[in-house]
């Protein structure tokens, strides 16, 4: 198969796929294959994973542009210890249910009185997310990963500007 559609994407999720790659050179082709974690959904890039054959955990993780990718095909299914494997790297290590929502409610205020100190325009919405500069989203727990917005540059001075307090 060429191209993905989302569809063949979410249906070979876990699989081992092997990736033909366009080098620029028409005489010849890269490949390289992987378990197929995710597909960016905005670039279409895809997200490899790696896999060590003797004890299962992930080695390396390789980003592909879509622009990169001339075909997918399948190589094999998932197995149970694969899916666990990819379920353990992408689980979150922030916070947790151990948290109380006191806690959350009081790094909550306590990033916000922040934001505010440094005349940052912090609005709360009636759903708990906030706001800030009208353009950055912060959910809850409220670390520094729940920081959201499609401005980079924007998102990365407020990620550094409250990494010296969390």
């Amino acid at each position: 198969m060429s191209k993905l559609s989302d569809h063949q994407a979410y249906d070979l999720l876990g699989h081992e796929i092997r990736v033909v790659l366009d080098t620029g050179d028409s005489r010849k082709d890269a490949t390289t294959s992987g378990r197929l974690m995710t597909r960016d959904p905005v670039c279409q890039a895809l997200v490899l994973a790696k896999i060590e054959e003797k004890n299962g955990t992930i080695e390396t993780i390789e980003w592909i542009p879509s622009c990169s990718v001339k075909s997918v095909e399948s190589i094999s299914e998932p197995t149970q210890e694969i899916n666990e494997e990819i379920d353990r790297y992408f689980a979150e290590e922030v916070g947790g249910a151990n948290e109380s929502d006191e806690d959350i409610q009081k790094r909550c205020l306590k990033v916000v009185n922040y934001l505010k100190s440094h005349h940052l325009d912090v609005v709360e919405n009636p759903n708990g997310t906030w706001i800030i500069g009208q353009c950055v989203r912060f959910e809850a727990p409220y670390h520094v990963a729940n920081l959201y917005c499609d401005q980079p540059i924007v998102l990365k001075r407020i990620t550094k500007l409250l990494e010296g307090i969390q």
